[in-house]
């Protein structure tokens, strides 16, 4: 289950693999998933998913980077990494098999949703191996400059 843990692990090794800012790229990594401030409004009964679902499609991601990005001198070079790790969100959310019909990645002139059935949303093994990932990255750290 690509969950926050398992993004923001996925947008900090795509970081330290291209050697760039590793905290923009997390923040790209959960940036897909601003659209749920809803939920915030859904307790209040205030229905906003009109609003806030686009957020959760490529062309929304870019548009909320693209505001994110301006508030950095190298605005850019931010933009294109919180990109970088918005693009790992959705390659996660990809193989998911998805209550809501999967990505609309063709939004707004379709709201077909696209995925590839792989991964339960109740499965814990993507978790699992990315907190795997981690660990070995820090020990391959760790033991390389012994």
């Amino acid at each position: 289950m690509p969950d926050w843990t398992t993004h923001v692990i996925a947008g900090w090794l795509t970081g330290k693999a291209i050697k760039r800012d590793v905290t923009i790229v997390v923040v790209g990594s959960l940036l897909p998933d601003v659209f749920k401030i809803q939920l915030l409004f859904d307790f209040l009964k205030i229905d906003t998913h009109g609003f806030f679902d686009p957020l959760h499609t490529p062309i929304g991601t870019i548009l909320v980077a693209l505001l994110i990005s301006l508030l950095f001198e190298m605005h850019k070079l931010a933009f294109f990494l919180l990109l970088v790790g918005a693009s790992t969100h959705y390659f996660l959310d990809f193989f998911l098999i998805h209550v809501s019909d999967g990505i609309r990645l063709f939004f707004p002139l379709s709201w077909k949703g696209y995925q590839i059935h792989a991964i339960s949303s109740g499965n814990y093994w993507v978790t699992i191996i990315a907190i795997l990932a981690i660990i070995f990255y820090f020990l391959f750290k760790k033991f390389s400059h012994a």
